[in-house]
């Protein structure tokens, strides 16, 4: 059994030892021996209900990768990732998963995208939609219930995609760059909102995100993966959300910025140096 970065709460999100790699383009033809690249290797962490972990690293590194394994799209080599005491390998539908790109329905309007996720998982369809009307204007979205995909904006069908995440009742959310479309405004108070929602909430929440001003504000702990294969290198605990959201106006986080990037930038140094 790993050492977990966590405390074994109970509901947690766990992942333990996750390795996996992929075959190269083209090897599917080739015996089944094919030697595989290396993406993800000996990755444990643990996300406590009610916290925001972040998951930081270089592009490449196998973030996306571990996601869609917590989601159960992927089948890693070894190693073992559990939401409470629910087994999540090869098990889809373990998590509410929060995709780059937003996979919104055409053929659906806002509010039924917006509570397709909540209601495919059992959610009962009139209360699953009054709780998405009454979040709309809280994401800036009031009067698009009924608009197409189509008639939206990236932003604003991110923020569609952002809601139907967070109305699925599955006891832990892995979000994938979830902010990552919208406009400077709208990324701010969305960002201030997460802040919010997270500690009411109640559940494990996994953040994957490539701002790491914005993994020091919405994070209660930060980790920093290497390049390929991603492992964690660096572990940045932080201060409860009042403190974070203090800091960040008074742009007082350096000291924990600076270990962040010494991070990245000593594993960018190393894998330089292995080519």
């Amino acid at each position: 059994m790993t050492d977990f970065i966590g405390s074994g709460t109970a509901g947690a999100l766990v992942v333990d030892g996750i390795a996996h790699g992929f075959r190269e383009a083209g090897a599917r033809r080739a015996a089944r021996r094919t030697e595989l690249t290396p993406v993800l290797s000996e990755v444990s962490f643990e996300v406590a209900p009610g916290t925001l972990t972040a998951l930081l690293g270089p592009s490449g590194c196998g973030k996306s990768t571990l996601l869609r394994i917590l989601a159960g799209l992927v089948v890693p080599e070894r190693g073992s990732a559990r939401s409470g005491s629910r087994d999540l390998i090869a098990h889809p539908g373990g998590i509410a998963y929060h995709p780059q790109r937003d996979a919104l329905l055409p053929w659906l309007r806002a509010l039924d995208n917006i509570t397709l996720g909540a209601e495919t998982a059992g959610r009962d369809r009139a209360e699953a939609r009054a709780e998405a009307v009454a979040l709309l204007e809280k994401f800036g979205l009031p009067g698009q219930e009924r608009a197409w995909p189509d008639e939206l904006s990236g932003g604003m069908r991110q923020r569609v995609a952002l809601m139907r995440t967070f109305l699925m009742p599955q006891r832990a959310l892995v979000l994938d760059e979830p902010l990552g479309a919208l406009d400077a405004l709208t990324r701010r108070r969305l960002q201030h909102w997460l802040l919010d929602i997270t500690a009411n909430d109640g559940r494990p929440i996994l953040l994957v995100t490539h701002d790491i001003e914005e993994a020091l504000l919405l994070a209660d702990r930060v980790l920093v993966m290497s390049d390929r294969p991603g492992r964690i290198v660096h572990v940045e605990d932080r201060p409860d959300a009042a403190t974070r959201v203090r800091e960040r106006e008074e742009g007082t986080d350096h000291a924990p910025l600076r270990r962040i990037l010494a991070a990245l930038d000593g594993e960018a140094a190393a894998a330089a140096t292995r080519q």
